[in-house]
């Protein structure tokens, strides 16, 4: 997991790297949609509250909205997602946070808007133009990390929970591509450019989960109900190994070393 936050390593957002990116993103792809999937979340009224992890919708859209542009044309085997950086615990109680109400807003002058949340707290910005012009504030309803908002990148897997080892690779290579084009001057981003993604991160609903390849059991690293697997370059040259992820799934995300 990255993070993903602006001007001096792991500070505020300021107006120069807003302008940046701004220019950085001009002619991109148009916005995707939100992550499909999330739990419906009834309409609350979002109050103005104090968090110092609040942060400001527009710059860390602009943010969002740039990475996605680098991402490759064509097929996709990876999509971006935003995380809730919590200020307290990283451990099996990050992934499985699932919210009983609201997680995160956009509140301005006249926007108020719930953003949907899935479990382990995975979110997509949307495009708001009036949140944008009212500098409205993206809240979370728990308290965060000052200036931060954590950065994941989601494997696509097929309808039987299943994933070919060669879109593994792909998958991996494709955000490499993307942190190739994140220009140096790009302070806040430091983080996403240097990760060495390496392997995947399965989670599951529950215990017990676990991870094949070729039909026969992956020897993976267990973290809480999620399991780690590594990338195999000999596995990915035999060309027929195939990748099944057995029990309830949660969410499979790219893994970096040392992370």
């Amino acid at each position: 997991m990255s993070s993903i936050q602006c001007v001096a390593r792991r500070g505020l957002c300021a107006p120069a790297l807003a302008a940046a990116l701004a220019l950085a993103s001009a002619g991109a792809a148009a916005q995707e949609a939100a992550a499909t999937g999330p739990r419906e979340i009834p309409a609350v009224k979002v109050h103005r509250k104090t968090n110092p992890g609040d942060l400001p919708y527009k710059s860390f859209f602009q943010i969002q909205s740039f990475l996605q542009s680098l991402m490759p044309l064509g097929q996709r085997v990876v999509e971006l997602r935003l995380r809730v950086n919590f200020a307290s615990d990283k451990g099996p109680a990050y992934d499985e946070f699932q919210p009983k109400t609201w997680a995160v807003a956009i509140v301005g002058e006249s926007v108020d808007q719930v953003i949907p949340v899935t479990r382990g707290g995975y979110f997509v910005l949307p495009e708001l133009r009036q949140a944008a012009q009212e500098n409205a504030t993206l809240m979370f309803n728990t308290p965060t990390r000052e200036g931060r908002i954590a950065l994941e990148w989601k494997l696509k897997t097929d309808a039987a929970q299943g994933l070919s080892y060669a879109d593994f690779g792909k998958a991996i290579e494709q955000v490499r591509s993307v942190q190739r084009k994140i220009p140096f001057y790009h302070r806040g981003l430091e983080e996403v450019r240097a990760i060495d993604y390496t392997g995947l991160r399965a989670c599951f609903l529950a215990d017990g989960g676990r991870i094949e390849v070729g039909g026969q059991a992956a020897a993976t690293r267990a973290e809480g109900k999620c399991q780690v697997l590594r990338y195999d370059a000999r596995v990915a040259r035999d060309g027929a190994a195939g990748i099944a992820f057995i029990g309830p799934l949660s969410i499979v995300t790219l893994n970096g070393s040392g992370i």
